[in-house]
């Protein structure tokens, strides 16, 4: 099977946060940890929604990317806080993570926030920024929206949540760290997962135009608890008080933009782009001389590739063998392939920090703190951590 994937979308697909660790000062019989994960960057957009809600005199409210509150009056000479409504949202982003060599999707919702310094007397508001996210198997982000739509009729989704969580006042370079952390840590069975997300969609096509009314519903894990939703009787009672509703061009492309962006694998790769995704998936699964042997290949069909990821990869998987010369020189070939798209930066600035580890191993410690001051002058703010600790800075 053939893959036509540009090397822009390569990158777009498979950026990774590769994110080296280190836990105690460099001495004999001391553990150094290396800790990583894979997040692709934003693979589809949706930004503009309008939220309706059946207010208590019977007529129905509206408001770009919010669901008022029911009260009609209060709504008037709302408050700060109210004024936030029952939900907002500012963007919806999908993303995808590898869990297990399987794909999940990553819903994100980024929404107004924010808390009265005083909530007693209501005074004092600060607004912010915050956000919640959803991890949840591929295959059922094809339920979402299916091959073959059936409009005018409404139908519901359990995403089947892996894990999901909220992060007041966030930090956008953090974002995917803890993301990663909560999915390592629901494998790890450190956290339990208890949230589910139901998505409701209703695609109405009539003569003037095609829209789609959608509804997030938060709920439990449980099946009991969100059973309900899920009887078919139940789903046109799902719009009857609140729902979003959107043009079905841009609801389609937020969904088949993240649909079309599924990594390949294949038994037999040839390409490059197939040995590259084999790579990432035995990278994942620990199996590093597997992987740097695929990275080689791919790297071998395709020597002047621009995708700089492929070298920090075969870089982490050499450090994770102790081939801190091998890595050195992987992240040397990953910093030359300067990135063109914004969205790959972050991640090829944490380059610099990686091969600062591997020199830090060869006992070239002045070497180590010019990367990791580099990696803090470009704004990756957690060397200043390994500045202050082993550098004389």
């Amino acid at each position: 099977m053939a893959y036509c994937l540009t090397h822009m979308k390569i990158n777009f697909i498979l950026s990774i946060i590769l994110f080296i660790t280190i836990t105690a000062h460099s001495q004999p019989g001391e553990n150094i940890q290396l800790n990583y994960s894979m997040i692709s960057d934003v693979q589809s957009t949706l930004n503009s929604a309008i939220g309706w809600s059946m207010q208590d005199n019977g007529r129905w409210a509206s408001a770009k990317n919010s669901i008022l509150y029911t009260d009609s009056r209060t709504n008037k000479n709302a408050s700060e806080l109210r004024r936030l409504g029952q939900e907002n949202f500012i963007i919806m982003e999908l993303k995808k993570a590898l869990i297990d060599n399987k794909q999940y999707n990553v819903l994100i919702i980024k929404y107004k926030d924010g808390e009265y310094e005083f909530p007693l007397i209501q005074d004092g508001w600060r607004s912010y920024k915050s956000l919640e996210f959803y991890v949840f198997k591929a295959e059922n982000l094809n339920k979402v929206l299916p091959k073959d739509v059936i409009f005018n009729k409404p139908y519901a989704v359990n995403l089947d949540v892996f894990c999901s969580g909220i992060i007041k006042k966030y930090n956008p370079q953090f974002v995917d760290d803890k993301i990663v952390n909560k999915i390592q840590s629901t494998l790890n069975s450190t956290n339990v997962n208890a949230s589910n997300l139901i998505f409701a969609v209703y695609p109405i096509q009539s003569s003037e135009n095609e829209v789609v009314k959608f509804k997030l519903i938060r709920s439990f894990s449980k099946k009991s608890l969100y059973a309900w939703y899920m009887d078919p009787n139940n789903w046109a009672k799902l719009f009857n008080n609140s729902y979003y509703e959107a043009r079905y061009y841009k609801f389609k492309k937020f969904i088949r933009d993240s649909q079309a962006y599924n990594i390949p694998t294949v038994d037999n790769p040839t390409t490059f782009t197939a040995f590259y995704s084999w790579g990432i998936l035995k990278y994942q699964a620990g199996n590093y001389d597997e992987a740097i042997v695929d990275f080689d290949e791919a790297i071998r069909l395709n020597p002047d590739t621009t995708v700089s990821m492929i070298y920090s990869y075969r870089g982490i998987s050499k450090y994770k063998l102790q081939d801190f010369s091998g890595s050195i020189e992987d992240f040397d070939k990953a910093i030359e392939i300067r990135p063109t798209d914004v969205m790959e930066y972050s991640n090829w600035i944490k380059n610099y920090f990686n091969r600062g580890v591997s020199k830090f191993y060869t006992n070239d410690l002045e070497g180590a703190c010019e990367d990791w001051n580099k990696a803090f002058e470009l704004g990756f703010g957690i060397s200043l951590d390994y500045l202050n600790k082993y550098c004389s800075y």
